[in-house]
């Protein structure tokens, strides 16, 4: 099956999807009364109004972004990037980056995070159907939401890469697989979470070089040739950094921080790089190694790793 078949089919079980939450919490809302009856006029309508604004606004996005967020943290991971676009339909609703604190149980941590966002709208749109029918009605009950916020957490377990990205359910599913893009992405994470304390001569070579070919426009295989470039350099073997970062300028799909990076780095080599002004500032071999290259003292802070 196509690429473009299983976005098809995907885009076709949104739909469906969105129908059956949608329409089925306001049947409910109509049909079925709470627990406790109290006089409701247009309640019923006014509340299912309310569950759109709330989704037009992007709470269930939201919801989704903090269960990331949360279970992350759970696992021990330190967040790098949060947030959530809620009218944005045809590219990324929302974001959350982290990074372990170190380079144990990764494969775990990152099945946690990715895993945690549809678990906390599930919980919270079965908790809020809950209280519709044990609570009296009122205009901003919960029983027309909780559609949607289920809604949101079911349609992030459907497997499909997208344009914007693979789906919450695609990468849980490669991780299972252990299919190539996954083993990139867990290579990355691990080298991320020996650096967080560490050194680059902390980091086994096998784990940056050994990696499985990936699509070269795809983040983690960005990242990989980052840090390549950056172990690299920290060895000493400038020529083989040079080369890394030039795959990398060359790259598609690069974001602009990506971009801005991959120049950045490039620089060292025209004696234009500063040292402490990088994301990787504080990562001590590299900078040592930049820093007495360029003439230039570390910025002295704490040794952090961020994406």
């Amino acid at each position: 099956m196509s690429g473009r078949t299983k976005r098809i089919l995907y885009y076709v079980a949104d739909a469906v999807l969105f129908a059956v939450f949608g329409i089925g919490m306001a049947l409910i809302v109509v049909f079925v009364p709470p627990r406790a009856e109290l006089p409701r006029g247009n309640a019923e309508f006014w509340q299912y109004l309310l569950a759109l604004a709330v989704m037009v606004a992007g709470l269930p996005v939201l919801l989704h972004e903090c269960g990331h967020l949360l279970f992350g943290a759970l696992a021990g991971m330190k967040p790098a990037r949060f947030g959530f676009h809620p009218f944005s339909r045809g590219s990324v609703a929302g974001e959350t980056a982290m990074y372990p604190k170190n380079g144990k149980h990764v494969k775990g941590k990152f099945f946690a995070l990715t895993l945690g966002g549809a678990v906390v709208n599930v919980t919270v749109g079965a908790a809020l159907f809950l209280l519709w029918l044990l609570l009296p009605a009122h205009p901003v009950g919960s029983g027309a939401l909780s559609g949607f916020v289920f809604y949101e957490g079911v349609r992030a377990l459907i497997p499909c890469e997208l344009p914007a990205g693979k789906t919450d359910g695609a990468v849980l599913l490669g991780l299972l697989k252990r299919r190539p893009e996954e083993d990139v992405a867990l290579r990355v994470l691990t080298a991320q979470g020996i650096l967080y304390k560490g050194k680059y001569s902390d980091l086994p070579k096998e784990l940056l070089f050994g990696a499985p070919v990936v699509r070269e426009d795809l983040p983690a295989h960005h990242a990989l040739l980052l840090l390549q470039a950056q172990y690299l350099l920290a060895a000493g073997e400038e020529e083989g950094a040079k080369e890394k970062l030039l795959r990398l300028s060359e790259a598609e799909g690069l974001t602009g921080e990506e971009e801005e990076e991959g120049r950045r780095y490039l620089q060292y080599f025209e004696g234009k790089f500063e040292a402490g002004s990088s994301p990787f500032s504080g990562v001590n071999a590299l900078e040592r190694v930049l820093a007495e290259k360029s003439k230039t003292a570390p910025n002295g802070s704490e040794p952090t790793f961020s994406e």
